[in-house]
């Protein structure tokens, strides 16, 4: 067989893999991807009716308190019987609302003969507050107090009788801005009072005046109260068609109107999924809700078909025989090309473990000498460059030769691995560097930093944390370090060698102070003062 056989041997068997494979898979993930884009499109239309559910559903039930309100801002004098008449025929209509509840605004002068009014409807009333511990008290005394006069239904929801609003921080902001703003509020996710189980619930308030305020002083001076309504977030999504999924949707609730600390309020299934939460917000009262669902490895299996398996099988299948008969007539060609794939391959593999190996410490698994000195180069010239701040850490262990005299250099080598993988695990942001640089010396590297007291304090507690016995030191009875830092804006033509010397410098320096401390050195020349436009002229 001459060279040129080989050759379009070599080219026939690529062409048929290269066509073959090639076809058949475009054509298989076309199929595919058409079949998960209409499951996408049913799962977005059919999220969308279950979210507008329960979304009607909400503000169905957050209405009924404006229906209550019109009973206090009519009538002069509203007792228990009314109450519990007018709340009964909304609770009917709008099923699962916990309760039903008016807080009237009671000055400490008047809660005597609140108390006292209380007590003519229920054998036990007073105001009361909750503990800490979750216990109810006797609420303390305060100028104004908004207790739960009335409620409905009364069963199960007794303890909420006398419950001062004002009590609990979170809501009295809620009660304050709503009575300033004469806006109904709900408050963020909760746990009742009334509730042993602890479920997740939020409170709706809405204000009733006498007569109509217009200014602030006059809506504080004239508030009667508080229409309250209780809500269990598992209710509401259970009397909606968001909880009746069935296990094909996933999803989870969540209280976003504080952006930095989102608040889980309910969770159906585990959002265990790779695909991408379809997310919907919904104003609720002043609150903002974000409901984020994925469709369940069920929905996704029963829209599931197996056409494109087949044809990957199919395609693969004919692929393979043509390569195969190929492959037969020129065995031996095939057989040297695979082998020097598999040497390339091999060597490939060993050059990257190779590179690996050349930027880590063999004995604690970190970064080595020769990585820092790389990183410390490419961030000396980006801060240069940028004209950001750069600190840099020299971390010392105190008294390890004594360490390693007294408890043998196998546990020495303990302790190195035990100390760098503790501060190791300070390095949070992607462009900070943790390395050993030396024996027991260790180094980070902080990029746009220039504060660093409190980081030099997380350094000395990890390492304390570690309670690693050591009797050969004088300052600590644990294992303990010494850290110097130095900060600095660099500018071109300045050296590297110019930080990593002073920061050696003060972590000398805490040695001498009596170790188990740190020192920082901050070279960052302050701004100049703006010059005034008179000044200049």
């Amino acid at each position: 067989m001459d060279l040129a056989h080989r050759h379009s041997a070599k080219l026939l068997q690529g062409l048929v893999v290269f066509f073959g494979f090639g076809f058949t898979g475009v054509l298989g993930f076309m199929l595919y991807a058409e079949q998960q884009r209409l499951i996408a499109q049913e799962f977005n239309k059919e999220y969308l009716l279950r979210v507008d559910s329960f979304k009607q559903s909400v503000l169905s039930r957050l209405a009924t308190l404006h229906s209550l309100a019109i009973l206090f801002e009519t009538q002069t004098q509203v007792n228990k019987s009314l109450f519990r008449q007018v709340s009964a025929g909304l609770l009917i209509n709008h099923p699962g609302i916990q309760a039903l509840e008016w807080a009237p605004r009671v000055l400490h002068q008047d809660r005597a003969a609140f108390e006292q009014q209380g007590l003519s409807h229920y054998s036990h009333f007073s105001v009361t507050e909750r503990e800490q511990s979750g216990v109810m008290q006797r609420a303390q005394q305060r100028v104004e107090y908004y207790p739960v006069q009335f409620v409905e239904p009364l069963y199960g929801n007794e303890i909420a009788l006398g419950f001062d609003l004002l009590s609990d921080s979170r809501r009295q902001a809620i009660l304050e801005a709503s009575r300033d703003l004469a806006l109904p509020l709900a408050t963020s996710g909760i746990k009742l009072v009334q509730d042993p189980k602890g479920h997740s619930a939020f409170l709706a308030m809405r204000p009733v005046y006498l007569n109509q305020p217009v200014t602030v002083l006059e809506k504080r001076e004239h508030i009667l109260g508080f229409v309250v309504g209780v809500f269990k977030i598992q209710t509401l999504v259970s009397n909606s068609k968001l909880g009746k999924s069935e296990g094909d949707i996933e999803f989870v609730l969540e209280d976003v109107t504080i952006a930095t600390e989102p608040q889980e309020l309910h969770r159906h299934g585990q959002m265990q999924t790779q695909l991408v939460p379809n997310t919907i917000w919904l104003q609720v009262w002043g609150r903002d809700w974000a409901i984020s669902a994925v469709p369940s490895a069920q929905f996704i299996q029963n829209r599931t078909s197996a056409l494109p398996y087949i044809v990957i099988v199919i395609g693969f299948f004919l692929t393979a025989l043509t390569f195969l008969y190929v492959r037969l007539l020129y065995r031996r060609q095939l057989a040297i090309q695979r082998a020097v794939r598999v040497k390339t391959y091999e060597l490939d593999k060993a050059n990257a473990q190779l590179q690996v190996l050349t930027q880590i410490d063999g004995l604690t698994q970190v970064s080595n000498r020769r990585y820092f000195d790389l990183q410390l180069q490419k961030e000396w010239r980006r801060a240069a460059r940028i004209a950001s701040p750069i600190s840099l850490l020299v971390i010392d262990i105190d008294y390890f030769k004594e360490y390693n005299d007294h408890y043998g250099h196998v546990m020495g080598d303990e302790c190195l691995r035990s100390v760098a993988q503790a501060l190791n695990e300070l390095a949070q942001r992607p462009c900070d560097v943790f390395a050993r640089v030396g024996g027991e010396e260790f180094v980070f590297i902080l990029p746009d930093t220039e504060r660093v007291d409190g980081f030099c304090d997380k350094c000395l507690a990890v390492v304390q944390a570690l309670k690693l016995r050591h009797q050969g030191s004088s300052v600590y009875k644990y294992v303990s370090v010494s850290v110097g830092a130095c900060v600095m804006r660099p500018s071109n033509g300045e050296s590297e060698e110019v930080l990593l010397t002073h920061a050696d410098r003060a972590m000398y320096t805490a040695k001498e102070t009596g170790r188990n401390c740190a020192k920082v050195i901050n070279l960052v020349k302050p701004s100049p003062p703006p010059v005034s436009m008179s000044a200049v002229e």
